[in-house]
């Protein structure tokens, strides 16, 4: 069996839940560096934007992270 490369579990994630977070890249497809990854696809010709959003960590206190999602295509 092939194996699938980190960019093309990225790329299918976008596509399925509509945006991808470094925390869901790491906790759910198992890859650590996703600007890189994201880096990798805009390389491709994939259009892909980025947004802060704010959060909260494990103690309340208020967090912002990137977000990325699929541009037109």
């Amino acid at each position: 069996m092939a194996k699938v490369k980190q960019t093309e579990k990225v790329l299918a994630y976008m596509k399925e839940f509509g945006s991808i977070t470094a925390a869901q890249a790491f906790n759910d497809l198992s890859v650590s560096q996703l600007a890189t990854r994201i880096f990798e696809l805009k390389k491709s010709g994939y259009e892909i934007h980025s947004r802060f959003v704010t959060g909260k960590n494990r103690y309340g206190e208020p967090v912002k992270y990137k977000e990325y999602y699929l541009g037109e295509q």
